[in-house]
């Protein structure tokens, strides 16, 4: 940030690195957060202290003097957005900025790469599912592959750290807001989402006034977006909420121009445009059954970097591919019906077994089958559908079919090549 600041969030990053209440509580360990604990929270009261109490009308001031702060390991049944208010209180949990944090860096990381943000996007949506019976979901970092020196690259950093200073920012301030206009978690659905656009309006203005562009703004919102039946309990995620704080970004644009960064008036405007976009997303309820297709069959193997515009990617830490037909990294089509879907798919062969995964941006299957000279009959499921198929390998080519059931045709065609 320029002058807003959030100094002891900073040298966190130079550490390295519960499922639905009770399973986000343990994403992350009491040693990954016990450092970080005061750390945060010397950061929010130097910034809060310095910067943003220094901006509050007289209104303000007075309304939020009694309010007490306070940081704990994390919230229990909150995570991974474990931020309250109450009267006279705001609680933060140290666990969820970690997880912001690692968000932060993990979408940043993935962009200045040329890698797809939609691999993120995926691991957001395998949370929103996660059967906490088959024990603690993955840390984003280590799930997304990204690299553990991810930090020491100047501009991955530098970038990570203000959308990360930029969401914690808000979120504070948004808890704030609610202590400020008094809001009582205990009424109608209705009434808590017009509360949450209340307190984003608060958020913004203060840091309208302080000139800092919330950059992180877009991410916090792709995140909570991508969590949504986790998070709507105590932060309801809605498209009215999202659109208006789109409107407020961009009536604000000229404001936050005046902050001392020049082009800050096209930033707002952008961040504006992306946070629109999310709310047309939310309230698509055809992009949301996909979502629930794709958060219900994506697996930790299926996240690792892909480039803009391919499903998936070779998983990390696999063994490379033997160049024999049948192994490695394909590319293609295949029809449903009429229609040419790009598709991607990684096998690996063990003798004459093939098992592998695919996907063409509607979900990850899986695929288990045997060789019969250079052809593949294999069964694939993508639950709950399944059937079988059959793929011939044809000088560079791979050309087959699939099927619904017991039929191997009846689905439409397959045409893949190798991609090294």
């Amino acid at each position: 940030m320029t002058n807003v600041r959030i100094p002891l969030l900073l040298i966190a990053v130079a550490f390295a690195g519960a499922a639905h209440a009770g399973a986000f509580d343990a994403i992350y360990d009491d040693a990954d957060v016990a450092s970080l604990q005061p750390r945060y929270e010397r950061g929010w009261r130097s910034n809060y202290d310095n910067v943003f109490s220094k901006a509050f009308t007289d209104q303000e001031r007075s309304r939020l003097a009694g309010v007490r702060f306070r940081m704990e390991p994390r919230v229990p049944g909150r995570e991974p957005f474990g931020f309250a208010a109450g009267r006279d209180t705001v609680i933060a949990s140290a666990a969820s900025l970690r997880f912001l944090e690692d968000v932060a860096l993990a979408h940043t990381w993935l962009e200045r790469n040329g890698s797809s943000t939609q691999s993120l996007a995926d691991y957001l949506l395998m949370l929103r599912y996660w059967d906490g019976r088959g024990g603690r979901p993955p840390k984003p970092l280590p799930a997304l592959c990204i690299p553990s020196n991810a930090w020491d690259n100047r501009d991955v950093a530098d970038r990570a750290t203000r959308i990360f200073d930029t969401a914690a920012v808000f979120v504070l301030l948004h808890e704030y807001g609610h202590a400020f206009h008094r809001h009582n978690a205990a009424v109608p659905e209705e009434k808590s989402r017009a509360q949450e656009q209340e307190a984003d309006r608060f958020a913004l203005d203060l840091l309208a006034r302080v000139g800092e562009v919330p950059l992180g703004v877009a991410v916090l919102f792709f995140t909570m977006a991508h969590l949504q039946e986790e998070v709507a309990g105590t932060h309801p995620v809605s498209p009215d909420r999202l659109l208006s704080v789109a409107r407020h970004l961009s009536s604000a644009a000229r404001s936050f121009e005046r902050g001392l960064r020049p082009g800050a008036q096209v930033t707002m405007l952008a961040i504006s445009l992306e946070v629109s976009q999310f709310a047309l997303l939310l309230g698509d309820p055809d992009v949301q059954r996909l979502s629930a297709r794709i958060g219900r069959t994506v697996t930790p193997d299926d996240l690792a970097p892909r480039p803009k515009g391919r499903h998936l990617a070779v998983p990390c830490g696999s063994r490379a591919a033997t160049g024999q037909p049948f192994d490695g990294r394909l590319t293609g089509t295949f029809t449903g019906g009429t229609t040419p879907l790009d598709v991607d798919v990684v096998l690996s062969r063990d003798g004459e077994k093939v098992a592998g995964s695919y996907s063409f941006g509607a979900g990850f299957a899986r695929l288990e089958g045997a060789l019969q000279g250079s052809t593949l009959n294999y069964r694939w499921r993508m639950s709950p559908d399944g059937g079988a198929g059959r793929i011939t390998l044809e000088g560079d080519e791979y050309r087959g079919s699939w099927g619904n059931g017991a039929s191997a045709s009846n689905g439409g065609t397959i045409v893949l090549r190798s991609n090294r």
